[in-house]
């Protein structure tokens, strides 16, 4: 957030915390459990969510030089990530185009990429450069069988693409600006481009995805599920909360921020005391720390609405004299808090879920982040409940 965004959010959480208050959702929001355990539903969220959507890959520097790439299947498209020679970042279906065979596996750094099954080779800009036995392949347009693009655009230093095939006559480019709508100029100012990779992590909890995003976004929880980790830092159940379209931007509060008050209010940081989180619709968490940045992707498991696939990067800052124990230490504490307390309940919920026990679940109006993020999903799912 830029700086008069940083004083307004500061104002309102100092306000919350003087009048033991919380921003507020317009009215409690009831949710059917067949939202996190139906088949059907699940199919629908892959095919309007999932594939029909640009998604956030990563920052910049998860493909910081000429040749770096990076492989993911993104419930069922195999993406082939490669930033090419010009310096473009471009993504294409990870399929050869003589007998389907992945080209790439894992991230590396590399001048072509090479079919394992039967030798073919591609370059950056995914051009098929030959086929083994030419004899057998005579005739074969060479031009005409490079690896299938998918649209994909790098801006504010992040990298997005979009897991369909492209339309005949449709352009490759994502507009990233329209997508983002009104956060594009706050994630602007937080400089992303300035992160490099730090940690990668990634775990499959049986929870449905979206259970995965609703435990980021609301601070009622934390003075009771983490009331022996992270609760004595935070004050529970504060959050200022701002939409954005589909996405929205919950900001919650350390206790700390009381140090600002000694200061003269126009000159208060309150970004040191702040924990902003970008809820990315659909499913991406961009969680700014004031000297680091953490991004939670999830995705649903192809087939199972009860298992998800969860990947947390840490970015730091590109210069920094901090050494890497120190970023250790802020991933330990990411991904513990999570692993041993949020997704172990969530997983007992999950089975609650499932077995039929309840219709539906409730999220209180003092939860506007995890009401807004349902309402945006039936928004884009055209779905009444």
């Amino acid at each position: 957030m830029d700086r008069k965004e940083e004083l307004a959010v500061g104002r309102r959480l100092l306000g919350h915390i003087d009048g033991r208050s919380t921003d507020l959702a317009a009215d409690m929001f009831r949710n059917k459990t067949i939202a996190y355990a139906s088949r059907e539903r699940a199919v629908l969220e892959r095919d309007k969510l999932f594939r029909d959507r640009p998604l956030l890959m990563g920052l910049s520097s998860r493909l910081a030089r000429p040749g770096d790439y990076l492989t993911e299947d993104v419930v069922g498209m195999p993406v082939l990530l490669a930033r090419g020679a010009d310096g473009t970042v471009r993504a294409f279906a990870n399929v050869c185009r003589h007998r389907g065979a992945p080209v790439a596996e894992g991230c590396g750094n590399a001048r072509a990429f090479t079919c394992p099954y039967h030798g073919w080779t591609y370059d950056l800009a995914g051009r098929l450069l030959g086929a083994t036995d030419k004899p057998g392949f005579a005739g074969l347009d060479i031009a005409a069988h490079g690896l299938v693009p998918l649209p994909a655009t790098e801006k504010h230093g992040m990298i997005y693409v979009r897991p369909s095939i492209a339309k005949p006559g449709e352009s490759l480019a994502i507009d990233i600006d329209a997508e983002l709508g009104d956060f594009a100029a706050s994630l602007a100012a937080l400089r992303l481009e300035d992160y490099v990779l730090h940690s990668t992590d990634r775990i499959a909890p049986r929870l449905n995805w979206k259970f995965a995003v609703d435990t980021f976004l609301e601070s009622y929880h934390i003075a009771h599920l983490h009331r022996k980790t992270i609760a004595p830092y935070f004050v529970g159940n504060c959050c200022v909360f701002d939409p954005g379209g589909l996405h929205g931007r919950a900001s919650f509060v350390k206790n700390s921020i009381e140090k600002t008050r000694a200061e003269p209010e126009g000159e208060r940081q309150y970004l040191p005391h702040i924990v902003a989180i970008y809820q990315l619709f659909p499913n991406t968490l961009l969680v700014w720390q004031m000297d680091h940045i953490e991004i939670w992707r999830t995705f649903p498991r192809q087939g199972d609405p009860g298992v998800c696939e969860v990947e947390l990067t840490l970015y730091k800052p590109a210069v920094t004299t901090k050494p890497d124990s120190y970023w250790d230490k802020n991933r330990d504490v990411a991904i513990r808090t999570v692993l041993d307390e949020d997704f172990p309940l969530g997983e007992r919920m999950q089975i609650g879920f499932e077995s039929g026990a309840a219709d539906e679940v409730v999220y209180g109006r003092n939860e506007p982040a995890l009401v807004h993020f349902h309402q945006s999903i039936r928004r884009a799912l055209g779905v009444a409940a």
